[in-house]
């Protein structure tokens, strides 16, 4: 019964994700949509450098907004989809793409910010075949590098997309420009290869944060996810200041849907400011 019940829900998350409509907007050169594969809240016992009292006090509840999205970047010379969600029965990405007609095939490149299972999820279909049958898919070394080597149900996954997608998987180093206009920075501490793309105008920053409401105001707390805990909150630090001193939006895995907003200097720190909302 728990098992059907379980299945059930992911199901009807996945429906309710498939509803939703996509949102566009435009960053210098790219037309980005972002599609959310699936929705996702974060619990307090996954931040345990916070005080339950606090948590809740800054997430509004027992849990944090949260989601899980994808973001397709297109401009003339080509369609590039930055991670992949979930897939199977969680995620909703294909038949959110197909919202837009665009049907796997026309996908040229992937670029992954890490190779979690809720980023190349969506890689492989339930047959365990390659679900883009003729995108490119980049990651960085280091990424590659850890997730060939690593154990458990993780790095099975990531070791099968290596796998299936076989010659088409492109490697990276952090500072290198991955595609015309687009340019990995290291943003390592959540994985060791996990990266953030700097565009002109925008910064994809991947799970350099699981719940905004907490991680913006208190950088300092990393999440249970983060495999270097102490490395990826001076990681996430670095990267609100280059938000805020550049302006570039950014665009966030796991931030609350659409995933897009901006992080400014406030008098006591950060803040985070959804797309269409300013500070008072």
């Amino acid at each position: 019964m728990m098992r059907w019940l379980l299945s059930a829900m992911t199901m009807f998350s996945a429906v309710i994700a498939a509803g939703e409509k996509n949102q566009q907007f435009q960053f210098g050169s790219f037309e980005v949509t972002a599609i959310r594969d699936a929705p996702s809240a974060m619990r307090s016992e996954l931040f345990p450098g916070i005080t339950e009292a606090e948590f809740r006090k800054l997430a509004g509840g027992k849990r944090a907004p949260s989601s899980v999205n994808v973001f397709l970047l297109k401009r003339d010379s080509g369609t590039i989809l930055v991670d992949t969600g979930n897939g199977g029965d969680r995620g909703a990405m294909l038949c959110r793409l197909e919202q837009n007609g665009i049907p796997p095939e026309k996908i040229d490149c992937i670029l992954l910010t890490h190779m979690h299972g809720d980023h190349i999820g969506g890689l492989l279909g339930k047959d365990g075949k390659a679900v883009f049958p003729r995108a490119l898919v980049y990651v960085s070394e280091p990424e590659r590098d850890y997730w060939q080597n690593a154990a458990g149900p993780r790095g099975e996954l990531a070791q099968k997309v290596l796998k299936t997608y076989g010659g088409r998987i492109r490697t990276f180093r952090f500072g290198e420009e991955v595609l015309p206009g687009i340019k990995a920075l290291d943003a390592s501490g959540h994985t060791p290869g996990h990266t953030v793309f700097k565009t002109d105008s925008l910064l994809i920053v991947g799970d350099l944060l699981h719940a905004a409401a907490v991680q913006v105001p208190r950088p300092e707390v990393s999440a249970t996810y983060d495999v270097d805990p102490e490395k990826a909150a001076k990681t996430r630090l670095r990267f609100y200041e280059l938000a805020a001193e550049s302006s570039k939006a950014i665009a966030g895995m796991h931030l609350p849907w659409p995933g897009i907003g901006r992080i400014e200097r406030n008098e006591a720190g950060y803040v985070y400011l959804p797309a269409g909302e300013t500070r008072n």
